[in-house]
């Protein structure tokens, strides 16, 4: 990972936690909850003919804020719209994983004139609420919650629980290598952040979900979708329905041996999908202009 691109967007009411990568097409990366940009460290090194433009959230990785701003998903899309203004993107596409997903969705539809195509991974479906998702949003409103959170999640046993982080990976030891040490202890670490999320969730309206079918029906640039064949929150068959609510072509990739984070499993695999959907686009072409300014 190369700190010396890492920087801030300042959007005004925060300073995004920001970090840009290779030179060629525009790629904006966003972010699953709760996690952050560097989630997506090995797939943009993999993608060196692309400008990737990693992203947090308000309240994510280093990004920074005020401490009394409520954290949400609608946040998270105003944020997003800003950042791209700040970044002066004409053109570009976007990576989206879990909520992230979500967002970018949002900002296809928002910005239909300037996307050129859409890649989701292991994100939400209309009509699906996973009860996995349900008993958390319940759990963290209990006393205690960010410290009896904080202090599971740290532990390398623990956590590979299939309650906790065990269901992210087809391989549960990938908890406690590079994801553990680039991206989930950075947030376990600063406990006032990890607050943060938790925050998000008890603010978390699943509404905001199910309005995604009529969503989907106004993007019209071709979607790229790549699910885990045993993704536990995120079922492929549901997955495979939803391709089908998008107003413009989809194509579908299923990882057999893949859960929730198939992109932090198999890095190498899941940017080769994404360069050969965005070059049979005619989006590979390194000559073009990136359009960006850090």
């Amino acid at each position: 990972m190369d700190d010396t691109n890492r920087t801030h967007i300042d959007i005004g009411t925060n300073k995004l936690g920001y970090r840009k990568v290779g030179q060629g097409p525009d790629l904006l990366f966003l972010h699953g909850w709760p996690l952050h940009k560097e989630t997506y460290r090995d797939v943009v090194d993999a993608l060196p003919d692309f400008t990737c433009h990693l992203l947090d959230f308000p309240g994510c990785g280093d990004s920074i804020g005020p401490k009394d701003q409520e954290i949400s998903f609608p946040g998270h899309i105003e944020a997003t719209l800003l950042a791209i203004e700040a970044l002066e993107l004409d053109r570009f596409s976007l990576v989206g994983q879990d909520s992230g997903g979500l967002v970018a969705r949002h900002v296809a539809d928002r910005l239909s004139k300037q996307v050129d195509a859409l890649l989701l991974t292991g994100t939400e479906i209309p009509g699906h609420h996973p009860p996995m998702i349900s008993r958390l949003a319940k759990a963290v409103r209990l006393p205690m919650a960010t410290a009896i959170t904080r202090k599971a999640l740290r532990s390398p046993t623990v956590s590979k629980s299939g309650q906790l982080l065990g269901g992210l990976f087809w391989d549960r030891d990938l908890v406690n290598g590079s994801f553990r040490d680039e991206v989930l202890t950075s947030v376990l670490d600063d406990v006032e952040r990890l607050e943060r999320q938790l925050q998000l969730l008890r603010v978390y309206d699943p509404s905001i979900v199910d309005q995604l079918e009529l969503v989907h029906a106004k993007i019209t640039c071709p979607t790229l979708l790549i699910f885990g064949a045993h993704d536990p929150f995120f079922p492929v068959d549901l997955a495979k329905q939803m391709a089908t609510q998008f107003g413009g072509p989809t194509e579908f990739i299923t990882y057999d041996e893949g859960r929730l984070l198939v992109y932090e499993e198999y890095p190498e695999r899941f940017a080769a999908d994404c360069r050969k959907f965005l070059t049979d686009l005619g989006l590979g072409d390194a000559q073009r202009s990136t359009g960006a300014n850090a």
